[in-house]
């Protein structure tokens, strides 16, 4: 079964359970990204996305539609997130496009600063990402043509394997949602609320 198909049907799994019991945090999904936001993604990064990360963003562009911004005196642009964007486990917000893109060049010119390419290296896609601080987790885009590994990330760390792939990660949480566990896997010690029709992790 195609990558890209598996993760489509996991995610409408995931976006239908939002629908139905967290709608408050359902609207903060943005609508799918279009052929333009994809090809600058490409252009963005220097390569084009794998298949499955693709398929995910025409979905959804990110979970970041209620977020807003605002003027730094001086010049500049500082971004604020809304609670609604964390629909992830860990307090972690699903990137669109721009955030991937902007993310992702800021940590190469960090490992590029430092002299240190271990930081972070070219085909490593951040797609979630805590709102108050560098973690989060990448999709490794450099050994095609199999499914794309998962890595965690966090400050003062060098990133590290996490899971197999994007799969192993959203099929967990749609069992977790919709059953309440998800036992053997990444989500068997993820809890969760709804409370206003907002999703909220605790654990």
């Amino acid at each position: 079964m195609p990558q890209g198909y598996e993760v489509a049907s996991v995610w409408e799994r995931i976006v239908s359970w939002l629908q139905g019991h967290a709608p408050a945090s359902a609207e903060a999904l943005r609508p799918g990204a279009s052929d333009e936001e994809i090809a600058g993604l490409n252009e963005n990064l220097g390569f084009e996305i794998p298949t499955v990360l693709e398929t995910w963003l025409r979905m959804n562009n990110g979970s970041t539609a209620k977020d807003s911004a605002k003027p730094i005196p001086g010049g500049g642009i500082s971004l604020l997130p809304h609670r609604d964007s964390v629909i992830f486990p860990g307090g972690m917000r699903f990137l669109g496009c721009k955030e991937m893109a902007g993310r992702h060049a800021e940590y190469l010119h960090i490992a590029q600063d430092i002299g240190d390419d271990e930081y972070w290296q070219s085909p490593w896609i951040p797609i979630m990402e805590k709102s108050d601080g560098p973690y989060g987790v990448i999709l490794d885009a450099q050994n095609p043509p199999g499914p794309p590994p998962l890595l965690t990330f966090s400050e003062g760390d060098f990133p590290s394997f996490f899971l197999p792939s994007l799969d192993d990660y959203l099929r967990p949480l749609s069992n977790l949602l919709e059953t309440g566990s998800a036992p053997g896997s990444v989500m068997e010690h993820e809890r969760f609320t709804v409370t206003d029709g907002r999703l909220r992790w605790t654990s």
